[in-house]
């Protein structure tokens, strides 16, 4: 007699199993129904059933959880799921599932199963796979392996999972690339899914070599974790790996590996050394081996070229000076020569960072600050988080840009609000004998450099303006037959009437007394 596992949540899924699994196959019997994987475990534990049939989503530990516990059970799992969730996920499955069915279930199909089942558990079994039992101390590593509080006492714990005798020890650090987009409902639609089938085809990979151990440690968000038994592995190992997974699931890895630690009690240091090389995808790519020590760190270095001050202080320079090409240009020189160094991601990440801080800086220097930080523009949250190269050209491409365009556009309105000031008090004192000091002290600004702005801005000089306004009031006032030459010329800031006279045809080309006839001739033709 073949015993069964029912694993569902779903009462009426579990009870309508239990009832047709017999039915279908006299000589298969339920032996018991559970509503998630820790339920399921202590019941295979207790009665060793032949065949759990398991739910892949589920409360507490889910079917994939449970199905990966399993594997060190002589048991074999059938995953059940809805059709088009699964789809997604079959091809990963094959990794520990002897199989699959669809809901709604079809009778000849789970007759169908029952038989070529029986046909499997005839066969010897082949042995365990170490990666079930790991799943129980993945908590216990990642919190000693993390530095939690309280984790130091897991040290002998997780030692003794390992074979004795082991000289060297080497931590994978495994990193799914896009895992965001990978769990959108029309991709795979669940992190456990992803996470489960690189894992599965990961270790595949690892104990498939001969005279190599490895042990699953854990998972945590976007990154799969393993050690090594007997120190790193041929780079070929790593690379298939990256190959399988792409070639299996669709979904590219990129992998970082530690350096050789000697003693177990190194590991937390080899973990952290794992997470490091793993980080230099941001900088020399995705879907790469990256070993710790292989890429240079300058940091405490003197021989290292170190941080290139010279093209920060020349990427403000051309800040200062508007100069948006030669900003753009010497910033792509600044990562060129960092990345030429091979620094690793930390001294990188440090580096750009830097780089920021004085783009930061010479924003705050123009009190620009609430013009260049808008909501697509917040440099301070690249200080939490990974990026890569071309990210940070971008970024700061568009930063300087702003601050360019900020930066003129205040200088811009304090040129207009100055010449607003200068030309007002020209319109104001117009009539009285005022000078290029006195216009120049109500802008602020010495009389040079005064006279220069002015002219640039008004395309004359403050004289040549200050003698065409004077001479507009003056033809205004001469539409007044009752006023005398001399009292216009007094009137628009002349004492003497001859030189007035002068300037008037200079700038006019007749006389006062032509401009006037001529206006009074006008006004009677006008008339006729």
């Amino acid at each position: 007699m073949y015993k069964a596992l029912i694993v569902d949540d779903e009462p009426k899924v579990r009870s309508g199993l239990t009832k047709l699994i017999p039915a279908l196959d006299a000589e298969w019997k339920v032996v018991g129904q559970a509503k998630n994987g820790n339920e399921a475990l202590e019941l295979v534990r207790r009665d060793m059933p032949d065949l759990v049939i398991t739910d892949i989503r589920m409360p507490n530990m889910n079917g994939l959880d449970l199905l990966n516990v399993l594997r060190e059970y002589p048991v074999q799992v059938v995953i059940l799921s809805g059709y088009g969730y699964f789809e997604y996920a079959k091809t990963a499955i094959r990794f520990g599932a002897f199989d699959y069915l669809l809901k709604p279930l079809k009778p000849d199909e789970v007759r169908d199963l029952l038989g070529r089942l029986k046909k499997e558990i005839s066969k010897p079994v082949t042995g365990a796979s170490a990666i079930s039992a790991d799943f129980h101390y993945a908590k216990l590593w990642k919190d000693w392996l993390l530095g939690i509080e309280d984790s130091a006492d897991h040290l002998d714990r997780l030692r003794g999972q390992l074979p004795e005798g082991v000289k060297n020890y080497c931590v994978i650090a495994i990193d799914i690339e896009d895992f965001d987009e990978l769990v959108t409902e029309d991709q795979w639609g669940d992190r456990q899914l992803v996470v489960f089938a690189v894992r599965n085809v990961a270790y595949e990979i690892l104990q498939n070599r001969e005279g190599l151990g490895s042990r699953f440690l854990f998972a945590s968000a976007s990154q799969i974790y393993f050690l090594l038994l007997g120190g790193p592995y041929p780079r070929d190992v790593y690379e298939s790996m990256i190959y399988e997974v792409r070639r299996w699931v669709r979904i590219s890895i990129s992998v970082g590996i530690s350096g050789r630690a000697g003693e177990f009690a190194e590991l937390p240091h080899a973990f952290a050394e794992a997470r490091e090389a793993l980080l230099n995808r941001w900088i020399y790519g995705s879907g790469l081996v990256h070993e710790h020590g292989e890429l240079a760190n300058t940091e405490g270095n003197g021989n290292a070229p170190g941080y290139p001050s010279e093209l920060d202080e020349a990427l403000v320079l051309a800040l200062r000076e508007g100069d948006g090409a030669r900003a753009r240009e010497t910033l792509r020189r600044f990562v060129g020569t960092v990345l030429e160094q091979n620094v690793v991601y930390p001294v990188f990440h440090g580096y750009c960072l830097q780089l920021l801080s004085s783009v930061v800086r010479y924003v705050h220097e123009q009190r620009i600050t609430a013009l260049v930080f808008q909501d697509e523009l917040k440099p301070y949250e690249w200080f939490q988080v990974n990026f890569s190269a071309d990210e940070f050209i971008r970024f700061v491409d568009e930063l300087t840009a702003a601050a360019i365009d900020k930066a003129e556009w205040k200088k811009q309105q304090k040129h207009n609000r100055t010449l607003e000031t200068a030309v007002g008090f020209i319109h104001r004192h117009y009539m009285q004998d005022i000078s290029l000091n006195d216009v120049a002290g109500k802008a602020g600004m010495s009389s040079s450099y005064f006279s220069s702005f002015f002219k640039q801005e008004m395309g004359m000089s403050l004289i040549e303006y200050l003698t065409q306004f004077r001479m507009d009031k003056a033809k205004n006032l001469m539409m007044d037959p009752d006023l005398k030459l001399y009292n216009i010329s007094e009137m628009v800031g002349y004492q003497d009437v001859k030189y007035f006279s002068r300037l008037f045809k200079k700038t006019e080309g007749v006389t006062p007394g032509e401009y006037r006839q001529f206006f009074y001739r006008k006004d009677e033709d006008d008339e006729k």
